[in-house]
């Protein structure tokens, strides 16, 4: 008894060593990506800028993306684009699963629409970074390994995969076709 006791402890000892995981996400594939999106777009972040919400609660940042490549849908030149956690002074909000951006920073984003702004839809699933390679520029997932994603019958889904970005904009554009087709008038 005293064993199973002890090393009963142990285990609990080493899980509770163990890691959280940093954030759970319903997942969403392309297609729900999407779906959910006003518009995709592949640019170049110009700036970004943190500051305190209305209400003093949270720190917002802004990022400022000049838009290369309207892939799908429908956005201006230049989007603004907020997320959660930024740096305002002494104080740094880190928001688990959601983007961060770095002026000169190129990437290809799934947006939903704010007003005038936009959010990236899924958080970090729907928010890629751009590498050249000798063989061809990836996109790349910044979804960090911590993040869970849970399908929305509670099974855990996948998570997304680095990709030839030529091929995914082909995809996103011919789906995009496809999901938001409305019907025709009479």
């Amino acid at each position: 008894m005293k064993n199973r006791l002890t090393a009963g402890l142990c285990v609990a000892l080493v899980v509770a060593a163990l890691p959280a995981a940093a954030a759970t996400f319903v997942h969403m594939d392309t297609e729900e990506l999407i779906a959910g999106s006003a518009a995709v777009v592949q640019g170049k972040v110009l700036d970004t800028r943190s500051f305190w919400n209305a209400e003093r609660t949270v720190i917002v940042t802004e990022a400022r993306v000049e838009v290369e490549d309207l892939v799908a849908g429908d956005a201006p030149a230049v989007v603004t684009v907020k997320t959660f956690g930024g740096q305002v002074g002494d104080y740094r909000v880190v928001a688990e699963g959601f983007p961060t951006f770095a002026a000169g920073e190129e990437v290809l984003l799934f947006l939903s629409a704010d007003g005038a702004d936009f959010r990236v839809t899924g958080h970090q699933l729907g928010d890629y970074r751009i590498r050249r390679t000798a063989k061809g520029m990836l996109a790349v997932p910044t979804l960090p390994d911590g993040v869970r994603l849970f399908t929305k019958d509670g099974r855990l889904g996948a998570r997304p995969k680095v990709q030839e970005l030529g091929a995914l904009k082909e995809t996103i554009r011919q789906r995009h076709e496809i999901i938001h087709r409305r019907p025709a008038v009479r």
